[in-house]
């Protein structure tokens, strides 16, 4: 009898208990509704989630919430409340999400993704000399003579601007960092690092794996039935082979005596004062690597883009430009503070097409409240950085690109919008304690780059050789992984004069003293990694 009653009394306990999982507590932020068990599993977006995240965002606000099985989800679409939540919260909120993938991929010492801990803040104190202007300044000179060669690719190769920009962006990244120039794409190790970052797009993309985090159990599914499981580890061959080739040859320079003054030399001299092990100095530099190729790459293919699209920005920032430096010159990165016009083309293409539109999430590393709502421990927390930027209440015609509108304000909002919820950091680079390491960097190769091209180069729609008429410019086009690039396309990339290509052919000989620099002794090949998963 009392076992019948002990039996009756748990079950009651278990359908009581998960009568509860998937369903919105009433201290959260309202959203979707929610249905037993699952939450919001069942309507989650795989794809493009920005999308639905800013469609729920004007349905239930800036601030909403979402339920995956007992896991909860904030999103946040507006400047105002990643300035008190993000910023101003930032010690409750600097955590990162647990992540089977993540810990799978990079281990537990990839300062992007790690948990807010003693070995983020170890890691994050030795990115200091980098951090500041002043820091990110004295890598100038590599960064220069990096643009000068890609204006010298796309002088003579045109048709392959889509590779000639994805070196640039690895190459100067590996030249600050690990003090090796890259000068051609087909570099095996450009070949590695784009690889090991389409890998962390294809791992960490939403829609790529199940719910492994919401429900453990799926861990114990062996690799041969679990494609994800290969993926992230795939991954992890990919990502190891090009961090510890590049600190290799790094190590082999500083023991050759050919330092040239890379951000890494001064860390691996004082590795021991520092209390840092060479995993943690391999991943510092992989660091950089993840967050500056692509995402300059891809900003600088989107720039190009509206170029074509919007022909009348490109115009308008040549007559500028053609003002301060004339055409007996290139630019250099003093004159941009001449340019206002080329300063609103960045922050126009940082709005309208954001790299990483919902960023790489947030977590609560406590209790915490913002407004009249409760974010318990562990809220993954997304700025929806593609809602903010395309919000109409706050930008006119948000779907067209219009450099002009930062031309009115410093953030482009419309007038009657408080610019006091706003701002000076662009969220483009994140917020709070998680904010960018190397915005200053990728700030200078943006702003180099972006005077070079509209100085040097025209750039128009491709001919469809069959029809002699151009090729549409499809600004949706863009790839469906974490980041946000465009697809490649086609265009047509001229020469403003002959006077231009001349001063561009001459610069280039100039900067090939910079790049002896970082040439080095590189007797080390990177190892090959099979890549089917």
């Amino acid at each position: 009898m009392w076992i019948s009653i002990l039996a009756s009394t748990v079950a009651i306990w278990m359908v009581f208990k998960l009568s509860k999982v998937g369903r919105r507590e009433s201290t959260l932020p309202p959203g979707p509704p929610t249905i037993p068990l699952l939450g919001n599993a069942h309507i989650f977006p795989t794809k493009f989630a920005f999308f639905k995240f800013t469609e729920w965002s004007r349905e239930y606000g800036d601030i909403y919430s979402l339920k995956v099985g007992t896991d909860t989800i904030v999103v946040v679409t507006s400047t105002k409340a990643v300035k008190e939540l993000i910023d101003q919260q930032s010690g409750l909120t600097c955590d990162r999400p647990k992540s089977y993938m993540a810990e799978t991929m990079y281990g537990d010492v990839h300062m992007t993704l790690i948990k807010y801990n003693d070995d983020w803040r170890l890691l994050r104190k030795n990115m200091h000399p980098i951090l500041t202007p002043a820091g990110a300044a004295q890598h100038q000179p590599i960064q220069n003579a990096g643009a000068t060669q890609l204006m010298y690719e796309l002088l003579h190769s045109p048709e392959r601007f889509f590779t000639h920009i994805q070196r640039y962006s690895t190459s100067v990244i590996t030249s600050i960092v690990f003090g090796k120039h890259y000068p051609h794409y087909e570099c095996p190790e450009i070949d590695a690092a784009f690889k090991s970052i389409h890998a962390a797009e294809r791992v960490f993309g939403i829609g790529a794996h199940p719910p492994i985090d919401q429900l453990p159990f799926l861990n114990y599914i062996p690799d041969r039935w679990a494609r994800w499981k290969r993926m992230a580890k795939w991954g992890n061959r990919l990502s190891t082979r090009i961090y510890f080739h590049l600190l290799k040859v790094c190590e082999q320079r500083i023991e050759q005596g050919e330092e040239n003054g890379c951000y890494l030399e001064n860390v691996i001299k004082h590795q021991e004062e520092y209390g840092l092990t060479r995993k943690m100095i391999g991943y510092l530099g992989g660091v950089f690597l993840d967050g500056g190729s692509h995402t300059t790459s891809a900003f600088l293919q989107t720039m190009i883009l509206c170029l074509i699209a919007f022909p009348d920005s490109q115009r308008k920032a040549q007559e500028e430009i053609d003002s301060v430096t004339g055409h007996n010159r290139a630019p250099r990165l003093e004159d941009f503070t001449q340019l206002p016009y080329c300063q609103a083309i960045i922050n126009e293409t940082h709005r309208f097409r954001a790299v990483a539109p919902l960023g790489i999430p947030h977590a609560m590393r406590a209790d915490g409240q913002y407004r009249n709502y409760i974010l318990p421990k562990g809220t993954v927390i997304f700025v929806n950085t593609w809602g903010i930027y395309h919000d109409p209440d706050v930008y006119d015609n948000p779907e067209v690109f219009n450099p002009d509108r930062y031309l009115k304000n410093p953030f482009g909002t419309k007038t009657a919008v408080d610019l006091r919820e706003f701002r000076n950091i662009n969220i483009a680079f994140g917020g709070g304690r998680r904010i960018c390491p190397g915005m200053h960097l990728a700030n200078a190769s943006l702003a180099l780059n972006v005077m070079n091209l509209l100085w040097a180069f025209d750039f128009s729609p491709a001919t469809d050789p069959g029809t002699g008429k151009a090729i549409p410019t499809d600004v949706f086009n863009y790839d469906k992984g974490a980041f946000y690039a465009p697809v490649p396309f086609q265009c047509s990339i001229k020469s403003r004069s002959a006077e231009t290509a001349s001063i561009i052919d001459e610069e280039l000989r100039s900067a090939q003293t910079i790049f002896e620099k970082f040439a080095g002794t590189d007797t080390i090949e990177v190892e090959s990694v099979d890549e089917t998963f």
